[in-house]
């Protein structure tokens, strides 16, 4: 017998209909129009684009050691908690009683993470004295390690993400909008990310499908790939239907941008006829002023086998022509070009940091020697510059002139019997116990020609540079930082470094006498204890005294402009005068809009965007590129760096015997909205050298 149950035929009744409507819209979805294949003239850039770069900022709560007791007890506060918090997680004994030790300092750390960013790069860091804390200075203080994270506010309180970067280092107080300010500073290349941040190839609307995907992910890793753990690994990785992710190749990491140029400009179908079509009329292109620029990109798209056409531009006589020329060789790790990219650099200041980017991507001899060249020439962004893309090329090239700072300290057994039978393999087992000190910064004395040059940076590295071999100082000599003390009468040949040094009995001198030597009385000041923004007081107090033989510079390097943009995407010919070059774009306009839309940036940037979004400039100016990094030259490679201006100690006046980014930056003053607007393409040359600064 059966049992009825009541309303249980409408239910059956309504899962039936939900089924069937489940199943034509299945047979709906599966029916959905593909997108057309792609057509033979369509590039990469025809389907898909990268978004401008992104970034993420993140902070924490910090703890500045090593003050002159300027520090203040914090009060109650969300920032007070969240660091007696992270002082517990490290097995911090008592954190109150060292919060209220005037030695010690509560700060807020901040940071701007770019997409693409590596745990290889090393990125600026803000510190700044929280609201209502009483602190006086963080002059002479080391931000000890510190968790940064997102920080979002959420039912009016503030919630943290997890664990995103980590920050440490000396501070050097003030930032570029106040570099008086002695509550606030910087970490310079303090801070790293925890993980990678790939970039992204979106799929436009009506392109979208996994076919395109697939096709998009084939045609990449067909010309960019690299070996990685033994294996080849392609540059691109579909995710979805919608989107790539693509991974910028070690040449291009100090310029990502081009790579992302390149990309777009890649034929989506390629056969051997089409190829050897495609290189002829590229290389007519190729020896147009107007048209060179988008052509050597599309020639390093197609690979080493293009080298041959590109050689011919380098025959062109438009120096234009044969950067162009040049530099995708350059990508394409070809030195053919090493000579006109060395020529770029010293003579066209519009090109130069994508110039020395471009060397600095070449590991070949001829680009080592040329950019050691260049580091013998009066104009101080062109000498910086090549040594700043020296150092990205090999870090331990000699011409670099590394040395180190720290002496190796001594022992007991470093005293035991010369003449011993076992002295050598006590020595030997000595040396391999003890590790040498790090160094609180990099120190480099170059043998250049030029003339006598002291460079510093106040951006992305603790660094000093000496320009010329057996630099001494001017006598008479007075400067101080802090506790140290330098003297030295007119005529003397050798100068008194004194630190005033506290004690229960009173306060005591260490003094020691040593040659007038720049980089030996850097050493000196530094075996003493001094930070890397003292040191640069102390450079900055002797510039200003005319206690220096030759200029002191300060984070002199490339300036990227719209002058490549316009070059190589629209077409001006920068070797003619403008009235020429107005009626040479005026007929290329049709084609130069195409290009402007299928090469800008992230579908809004019509101008240079960033060099490299890793970059920890942060400035974006419009119809430039931003990089680069400040940091060095971008600022560009960003290469060069940001040109920050704080110091720890006295604060360096404006003084017009210290030059801070060559002619260049000074013509480009008016450029956006500051100095902070004009991004360095050597902000690509970010990554350190193990064991470095």
């Amino acid at each position: 017998m059966r049992r009825f149950i009541p309303g249980g035929t409408r239910a059956l009744q309504a899962l039936a209909i939900l089924l069937a409507l489940a199943q034509v819209q299945a047979d709906a979805a599966s029916k959905k129009k593909e997108p057309p294949p792609p057509k033979t003239d369509e590039t990469v850039g025809d389907l898909a684009f990268v978004p401008q770069a992104g970034e993420t900022k993140v902070e924490g709560v910090g703890l500045v050691s090593n003050l002159e007791n300027t520090g203040v007890d914090p009060p109650p506060s969300w920032y007070r908690t969240q660091l007696v918090e992270e002082m517990g997680k490290a097995m911090i004994d008592h954190p109150n009683k060292i919060l209220a030790d005037p030695r010690f300092a509560m700060v807020v750390v901040r940071m701007t993470i770019r997409t693409g960013a590596s745990p290889e790069d090393r990125f600026d860091v803000e510190v700044e004295v929280p609201p209502a804390c009483g602190t006086k200075s963080l002059a002479g203080g080391y931000l000890m390690m510190t968790r940064l994270r997102e920080v979002m506010v959420a039912g009016g309180s503030p919630r943290t993400s997890q664990d995103l970067a980590l920050a440490q280092g000396p501070v050097m107080i003030g930032n570029e909008k106040d570099p008086n300010n002695p509550k606030v500073g910087r970490v310079l290349g303090g801070g790293k990310v925890k993980k990678e941040t790939p970039f992204t190839l979106v799929i436009m609307e009506n392109r979208r499908s996994f076919r395109t995907a697939k096709m998009l992910e084939t045609v990449i890793n067909a010309r960019f790939h690299q070996s990685e753990a033994g294996t080849q690994k392609g540059a691109a990785t579909g995710k979805t239907d919608g989107h790539l992710t693509l991974k910028v190749p070690t040449t291009y990491h100090q310029n990502q941008l081009r790579f992302f140029r390149v990309v777009q400009l890649l034929p989506m179908i390629d056969t051997p006829e089409l190829r050897e079509r495609r290189m002829a009329a590229w290389g007519k292109e190729l020896l147009d002023p107007k048209t060179s620029g988008v052509a050597a990109m599309k020639l390093e798209g197609l690979g080493p086998s293009a080298g041959e056409v590109l050689r011919q531009g380098l025959k062109s006589d438009n120096a234009q022509v044969r950067f162009f020329s040049g530099e995708s060789l350059a990508y394409l790790d070809d030195p053919s070009g090493a000579d006109a990219l060395g020529d770029t650099a010293a003579k066209m200041p519009q090109f130069r940091a994508y110039a020395l980017a471009a060397l600095a991507a070449m590991d070949q001899n001829a680009s080592h020697m040329k950019l050691r060249k260049l580091m013998d020439e009066p104009d101080v962004e062109v000498r910086y510059g090549a040594f700043n893309a020296l150092r990205t090329l090999d870090p331990n090239d000699p011409a670099l002139g590394r040395v180190g700072i720290l002496d190796q300290p001594r022992k007991e057994e470093d005293e035991a019997d010369e003449e011993a039978p076992d002295a050598m393999a006590v020595a030997l087992a000595s040396a391999s116990q003890r590790a040498r000190p790090e160094d609180p910064f990099a120190l480099y004395i170059v043998d250049s020609e030029g003339p006598p040059m002291v460079h510093v940076s106040r951006s992305r590295r603790s660094e000093i540079v000496v320009f010329g071999r057996d630099q001494k100082l001017l006598p008479p000599i007075v400067l101080g930082t802090g506790a140290i003390l330098l003297n030295a009468s007119d005529n003397n040949e050798e100068v008194e470094i004194s630190k005033i040094v506290p004690s229960r009995g009173g306060d005591s001198d260490l003094k020691y006498r040593t040659s007038l030597d720049v980089g030996e009385v850097v050493r000196r000041v530094s075996n003493l204890g001094a930070s890397y923004p003292e040191v640069v007081a102390i450079l900055e107090a002797a510039n200003r005294q005319k206690n220096l033989p030759g200029s002191l510079a300060i984070d002199a390097v490339p300036v990227t402009t719209p002058a490549y943009f316009e070059a190589a995407i629209l077409g001006k010919d920068s070797t003619k005068p403008d009235k020429a070059v107005k009626q040479a774009s005026a007929k290329a306009e049709k084609p130069a809009s195409r290009l402007r839309r299928l090469l800008r940036l992230g579908r809004g940037d019509d101008g240079e965007g960033d060099a490299t979004a890793a970059s920890v400039d942060k400035d974006k100016g419009k119809g430039k590129d931003a990089d680069a990094t400040a940091s060095a030259s971008p600022k560009a490679p960003g290469a060069g760096a940001d040109a920050d201006k704080a110091g720890s100690g006295p604060a360096a006046k404006k003084d017009p015997s210290v030059q801070k980014a060559g002619t260049e930056a000074e013509a480009g003053a008016d450029d956006g909205d500051g100095p902070s607007s004009r991004p360095r393409l050597f902000n690509l040359f970010r990554r350190r050298p193990s064991g470095g600064s």
